[in-house]
């Protein structure tokens, strides 16, 4: 992630040198990483790394604005927890611990903009809205050690839906090749089961946000 970094700084520093033709409309494909956080999820640990392809059309709009379609996927995993503690019986302590991870999978279908700083400039903003849908697995695992022994395993799925949203800045490296420094948002809802009422339900919305770091090229 700091060599992308250290690469993405060169190339916007570059960027400002020279002005560069306007960019067309056409197809576009990009790839994106960086680090997201989510919210309420029951964990101390609410950070971990993200990553995502996306594709689609934009048509000219104007001199200076895009607008079009994309349609994308991506994962966040790397979200761990530990946890450590003693428990106390009448004859002794026991030790537990305890593990958590979870990852998600996403697809997302949404509305793609452009908007070029200046008919000459390398610097454009982007924005994009849309709605997405995701599967996640919490797993877990724990051990007791001391007077009293044990261990397990288990894993609980989940998936639902709700609405991404973002913006970003970017620069154009060619005609046909540019950087972009997003930041997204997310609300979404899961549909849970009610075993008593034999009924499904959506929880609560949550939210999430990532800051990435992506490339695109345009063709």
């Amino acid at each position: 992630m700091f060599k992308f970094g250290r690469v993405a700084l060169v190339a916007i520093a570059l960027g400002g040198i020279a002005p560069l033709a306007q960019a067309q409309g056409g197809f576009f494909i990009g790839g994106q990483a960086g680090q997201v956080k989510l919210s309420d999820i029951g964990l101390e640990d609410e950070s971990g790394d993200g990553k995502s392809l996306n594709l689609g059309y934009r048509w000219q709009a104007g001199q200076r604005v895009q607008v079009g379609i994309e349609v994308g996927a991506g994962r966040i995993d790397g979200i761990d927890d530990r946890y450590s503690y003693d428990v106390g019986f009448s004859d002794g302590l026991a030790h537990v611990e305890e593990r958590y991870g979870l990852k998600a999978d996403y697809a997302q279908i949404g509305a793609n903009a452009r908007f070029q700083f200046g008919a000459d400039s390398r610097w454009f903003a982007i924005a994009r809205l849309g709605y997405l849908g995701y599967d996640q697995e919490l797993s877990g695992s724990y051990s007791v050690s001391g007077v009293y022994t044990d261990s397990g395993r288990y894993s609980e799925s989940d998936s639902g839906g709700g609405a991404y949203f973002g913006a970003g800045i970017g620069v154009d490296l060619t005609p046909n090749v540019n950087l972009n420094l997003m930041v997204n948002g997310y609300a979404y809802s899961s549909l849970y089961y009610d075993e008593y009422e034999g009924e499904y339900y959506w929880d609560d919305v949550s939210t999430a946000r990532s800051t990435t770091l992506g490339i695109e090229f345009r063709f």
